[in-house]
Protein backbone atom coordinates (compact mmCIF):
# COMPACT_ATOMS: atom_id res chain seq x y z
CA UNK A 1 0.00 0.00 0.00
CA UNK A 2 1.61 3.26 -0.95
CA UNK A 3 1.84 6.06 1.39
CA UNK A 4 1.90 8.80 -0.99
CA UNK A 5 -0.03 11.83 -0.13
CA UNK A 6 -0.11 13.17 -3.33
CA UNK A 7 -4.45 13.24 -4.49
CA UNK A 8 -5.63 10.08 -5.90
CA UNK A 9 -8.40 10.48 -8.26
CA UNK A 10 -11.28 7.89 -10.55
CA UNK A 11 -12.30 8.89 -13.63
CA UNK A 12 -15.43 6.57 -15.12
CA UNK A 13 -15.35 7.19 -18.52
CA UNK A 14 -11.83 8.43 -18.25
CA UNK A 15 -10.62 6.85 -22.07
CA UNK A 16 -12.23 9.90 -24.34
CA UNK A 17 -13.47 12.97 -24.66
CA UNK A 18 -14.51 15.08 -21.70
CA UNK A 19 -13.09 11.92 -19.15
CA UNK A 20 -9.84 12.12 -20.78
CA UNK A 21 -9.45 15.84 -20.42
CA UNK A 22 -10.22 15.75 -16.93
CA UNK A 23 -7.72 12.85 -16.12
CA UNK A 24 -5.07 14.94 -18.56
CA UNK A 25 -5.81 17.80 -16.45
CA UNK A 26 -5.21 15.79 -13.08
CA UNK A 27 -2.17 14.05 -14.12
CA UNK A 28 -0.86 17.70 -14.62
CA UNK A 29 -2.19 19.12 -11.39
CA UNK A 30 0.23 16.03 -9.75
CA UNK A 31 -2.89 13.11 -8.99
CA UNK A 32 -2.37 9.51 -9.54
CA UNK A 33 -5.55 8.56 -11.67
CA UNK A 34 -7.43 5.93 -12.25
CA UNK A 35 -8.89 5.51 -15.51
CA UNK A 36 -12.51 3.29 -15.19
CA UNK A 37 -13.85 2.33 -18.55
CA UNK A 38 -15.29 -0.61 -20.28
CA UNK A 39 -12.67 -0.63 -23.51
CA UNK A 40 -10.00 -2.66 -22.29
CA UNK A 41 -7.80 -1.48 -25.27
CA UNK A 42 -8.46 2.03 -25.48
CA UNK A 43 -8.32 2.43 -21.58
CA UNK A 44 -4.93 0.78 -21.94
CA UNK A 45 -3.96 3.08 -24.32
CA UNK A 46 -5.02 6.09 -22.94
CA UNK A 47 -3.26 5.33 -19.53
CA UNK A 48 -0.15 4.90 -21.53
CA UNK A 49 -0.04 8.00 -22.86
CA UNK A 50 -1.42 10.09 -19.92
CA UNK A 51 2.17 8.48 -18.10
CA UNK A 52 2.91 6.23 -15.36
CA UNK A 53 1.05 8.13 -13.09
CA UNK A 54 -2.30 6.72 -14.20
CA UNK A 55 -4.04 3.45 -14.27
CA UNK A 56 -6.79 1.57 -15.62
CA UNK A 57 -9.16 -0.59 -14.36
CA UNK A 58 -11.74 -2.73 -16.70
CA UNK A 59 -14.81 -1.37 -15.01
CA UNK A 60 -18.79 -1.96 -15.97
CA UNK A 61 -20.11 1.19 -13.62
CA UNK A 62 -23.52 -0.71 -14.20
CA UNK A 63 -22.31 -3.83 -12.50
CA UNK A 64 -21.77 -3.55 -8.61
CA UNK A 65 -19.23 -6.42 -8.48
CA UNK A 66 -17.03 -4.06 -10.76
CA UNK A 67 -17.55 -0.63 -9.15
CA UNK A 68 -16.51 -2.43 -5.58
CA UNK A 69 -13.34 -3.92 -7.20
CA UNK A 70 -12.54 -0.79 -8.89
CA UNK A 71 -12.55 0.73 -5.51
CA UNK A 72 -10.73 -1.63 -3.52
CA UNK A 73 -7.91 -1.79 -6.45
CA UNK A 74 -7.89 2.19 -6.25
CA UNK A 75 -7.11 1.98 -2.33
CA UNK A 76 -5.28 -1.39 -2.00
CA UNK A 77 -2.80 0.44 -4.56
CA UNK A 78 -2.70 4.20 -2.99
CA UNK A 79 -4.08 3.95 0.09
CA UNK A 80 -6.38 6.47 -0.58
CA UNK A 81 -9.38 8.15 -2.71
CA UNK A 82 -9.51 11.88 -2.81
CA UNK A 83 -11.36 12.42 -5.85
CA UNK A 84 -14.64 10.41 -7.72
CA UNK A 85 -15.41 11.85 -11.21
CA UNK A 86 -18.45 10.39 -12.36
CA UNK A 87 -17.96 10.73 -15.95
CA UNK A 88 -19.11 7.56 -17.89
CA UNK A 89 -22.08 7.79 -19.67
CA UNK A 90 -23.87 6.70 -23.00
CA UNK A 91 -26.10 8.77 -25.35
CA UNK A 92 -28.15 6.22 -26.16
CA UNK A 93 -32.35 7.00 -26.07
CA UNK A 94 -32.14 10.21 -28.52
CA UNK A 95 -35.44 8.47 -30.16
CA UNK A 96 -37.92 10.19 -27.77
CA UNK A 97 -40.89 8.72 -26.65
CA UNK A 98 -41.99 6.57 -29.63
CA UNK A 99 -38.53 5.36 -31.17
CA UNK A 100 -37.29 4.53 -27.14
CA UNK A 101 -37.14 0.60 -26.73
CA UNK A 102 -37.85 -0.28 -23.18
CA UNK A 103 -34.27 -2.48 -23.49
CA UNK A 104 -32.68 1.23 -24.50
CA UNK A 105 -34.04 2.77 -21.37
CA UNK A 106 -32.79 -0.02 -19.35
CA UNK A 107 -29.42 0.52 -20.50
CA UNK A 108 -29.37 4.48 -20.81
CA UNK A 109 -30.85 4.34 -16.78
CA UNK A 110 -28.20 1.41 -15.84
CA UNK A 111 -24.81 3.60 -17.33
CA UNK A 112 -26.14 6.83 -16.37
CA UNK A 113 -28.09 6.51 -13.19
CA UNK A 114 -27.11 3.49 -11.99
CA UNK A 115 -23.26 3.83 -12.86
CA UNK A 116 -23.50 7.01 -10.76
CA UNK A 117 -25.05 5.84 -7.72
CA UNK A 118 -22.98 2.42 -6.89
CA UNK A 119 -19.92 4.90 -7.48
CA UNK A 120 -21.40 7.08 -5.16
CA UNK A 121 -22.14 4.24 -2.38
CA UNK A 122 -18.94 2.06 -2.68
CA UNK A 123 -16.51 5.68 -2.94
CA UNK A 124 -18.15 7.10 -0.08
CA UNK A 125 -17.00 4.90 2.68
CA UNK A 126 -13.64 5.63 1.84
CA UNK A 127 -13.98 9.14 1.99
CA UNK A 128 -15.93 9.53 5.34
CA UNK A 129 -13.13 7.08 7.08
CA UNK A 130 -10.61 9.90 5.09
CA UNK A 131 -12.71 12.44 7.12
CA UNK A 132 -11.90 14.08 3.05
CA UNK A 133 -13.32 13.67 -0.18
CA UNK A 134 -14.87 15.29 -3.02
CA UNK A 135 -17.05 13.22 -5.85
CA UNK A 136 -17.93 15.43 -9.02
CA UNK A 137 -21.06 13.89 -11.21
CA UNK A 138 -21.11 14.96 -14.87
CA UNK A 139 -24.29 15.83 -15.90
CA UNK A 140 -25.51 17.69 -18.59
CA UNK A 141 -27.78 21.03 -19.98
CA UNK A 142 -29.95 18.01 -21.74
CA UNK A 143 -32.31 17.24 -18.84
CA UNK A 144 -32.02 19.87 -16.78
CA UNK A 145 -32.16 22.95 -18.20
CA UNK A 146 -33.31 22.40 -21.77
CA UNK A 147 -36.50 19.88 -22.38
CA UNK A 148 -35.36 18.00 -25.78
CA UNK A 149 -38.34 15.75 -26.95
CA UNK A 150 -35.79 13.55 -28.96
CA UNK A 151 -33.40 13.00 -25.86
CA UNK A 152 -36.03 11.90 -23.26
CA UNK A 153 -34.42 8.96 -21.98
CA UNK A 154 -30.78 10.50 -21.95
CA UNK A 155 -32.38 13.53 -20.28
CA UNK A 156 -33.94 11.81 -17.74
CA UNK A 157 -30.93 10.15 -16.94
CA UNK A 158 -29.23 13.62 -16.27
CA UNK A 159 -31.70 15.19 -13.99
CA UNK A 160 -31.54 11.96 -12.04
CA UNK A 161 -27.73 13.30 -11.55
CA UNK A 162 -28.67 16.07 -10.20
CA UNK A 163 -31.06 14.68 -7.76
CA UNK A 164 -28.03 11.75 -6.80
CA UNK A 165 -25.70 14.86 -6.31
CA UNK A 166 -27.92 16.62 -4.23
CA UNK A 167 -28.75 14.10 -1.81
CA UNK A 168 -25.69 12.71 -1.68
CA UNK A 169 -24.11 16.28 -0.73
CA UNK A 170 -26.97 16.47 1.93
CA UNK A 171 -26.08 12.84 3.18
CA UNK A 172 -22.57 13.53 3.56
CA UNK A 173 -22.49 17.19 4.48
CA UNK A 174 -21.29 16.57 8.19
CA UNK A 175 -18.82 14.22 7.31
CA UNK A 176 -16.21 16.15 5.21
CA UNK A 177 -17.65 15.14 1.68
CA UNK A 178 -18.41 17.99 -0.96
CA UNK A 179 -20.89 17.25 -4.24
CA UNK A 180 -21.44 18.48 -7.18
CA UNK A 181 -22.87 18.29 -10.39
CA UNK A 182 -20.78 19.58 -13.46
CA UNK A 183 -23.14 19.96 -16.56
CA UNK A 184 -21.69 20.74 -19.78
CA UNK A 185 -23.21 22.81 -22.86
CA UNK A 186 -23.14 21.43 -26.16
CA UNK A 187 -18.99 19.94 -26.11
CA UNK A 188 -16.93 19.03 -29.09
CA UNK A 189 -16.95 15.72 -28.07
CA UNK A 190 -17.15 11.75 -30.14
CA UNK A 191 -20.72 12.02 -28.55
CA UNK A 192 -20.91 15.56 -30.67
CA UNK A 193 -19.69 13.66 -33.56
CA UNK A 194 -21.94 10.93 -33.65
CA UNK A 195 -24.88 13.13 -33.24
CA UNK A 196 -23.80 15.52 -36.00
CA UNK A 197 -22.42 12.89 -38.16
CA UNK A 198 -19.00 14.57 -37.74
CA UNK A 199 -19.66 17.27 -39.45
CA UNK A 200 -17.99 20.45 -37.48
CA UNK A 201 -20.52 23.23 -39.64
CA UNK A 202 -23.41 21.19 -37.82
CA UNK A 203 -21.60 21.13 -34.60
CA UNK A 204 -21.02 24.96 -34.59
CA UNK A 205 -24.68 25.45 -35.76
CA UNK A 206 -25.70 23.40 -33.01
CA UNK A 207 -23.43 25.63 -30.46
CA UNK A 208 -24.70 28.60 -31.68
CA UNK A 209 -28.54 28.01 -31.25
CA UNK A 210 -28.24 26.50 -27.65
CA UNK A 211 -24.84 27.78 -25.64
CA UNK A 212 -24.72 31.03 -24.11
CA UNK A 213 -21.61 32.04 -25.93
CA UNK A 214 -22.69 30.88 -28.70
CA UNK A 215 -19.24 28.64 -29.12
CA UNK A 216 -18.58 25.07 -28.80
CA UNK A 217 -17.41 24.30 -25.52
CA UNK A 218 -14.36 22.51 -25.46
CA UNK A 219 -13.01 19.38 -23.31
CA UNK A 220 -10.04 21.14 -22.12
CA UNK A 221 -12.88 23.73 -20.89
CA UNK A 222 -14.57 21.02 -18.47
CA UNK A 223 -11.44 19.62 -17.25
CA UNK A 224 -10.63 23.29 -15.79
CA UNK A 225 -13.83 23.84 -14.49
CA UNK A 226 -13.92 20.68 -12.88
CA UNK A 227 -10.12 20.68 -11.13
CA UNK A 228 -10.83 23.92 -10.20
CA UNK A 229 -14.03 22.36 -8.32
CA UNK A 230 -11.80 19.87 -6.81
CA UNK A 231 -9.17 21.65 -5.71
CA UNK A 232 -11.29 24.50 -4.16
CA UNK A 233 -10.43 27.07 -6.56
CA UNK A 234 -14.09 27.57 -7.11
CA UNK A 235 -15.85 28.29 -4.30
CA UNK A 236 -19.42 26.31 -4.47
CA UNK A 237 -22.19 25.55 -2.10
CA UNK A 238 -22.11 21.78 -1.44
CA UNK A 239 -24.32 20.23 -3.66
CA UNK A 240 -24.48 22.69 -6.35
CA UNK A 241 -25.01 22.11 -10.08
CA UNK A 242 -23.45 24.37 -12.64
CA UNK A 243 -23.34 24.44 -16.32
CA UNK A 244 -19.94 24.75 -17.98
CA UNK A 245 -19.59 26.93 -21.31
CA UNK A 246 -17.02 27.84 -23.45
CA UNK A 247 -13.93 29.49 -21.57
CA UNK A 248 -15.05 27.43 -18.42
CA UNK A 249 -17.52 30.04 -17.85
CA UNK A 250 -19.99 28.89 -15.20
CA UNK A 251 -23.71 29.19 -14.97
CA UNK A 252 -25.95 27.98 -11.87
CA UNK A 253 -28.85 25.81 -13.04
CA UNK A 254 -31.94 27.38 -13.59
CA UNK A 255 -35.25 25.92 -13.56
CA UNK A 256 -36.40 24.41 -17.24
CA UNK A 257 -39.11 26.34 -19.22
CA UNK A 258 -40.82 25.27 -21.96
CA UNK A 259 -41.96 27.22 -24.84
Amino acid sequence: MSTNTQKVAIVTGGATGIGRAIAQALVAAGAAVIIAGRDQQRGEEAAAALGSNTLFVATDVSQEGDVQQLIATTVDRYGRLDYLINNAGIEAGMGGFEGTTADLLDQVLAINVKGVFLAIKHAAPVMVRQQRGVIINIGSFVGTTNPILEAAAYGASKAAVLSLTRAAAAGYADQHLRVYAVCPWMTDTPMADRQTDRDPAAKARYAAAINPSQQLVTPEDLARATVDILEGRTELPNGEAVLVDYGSALNRITPMTVA
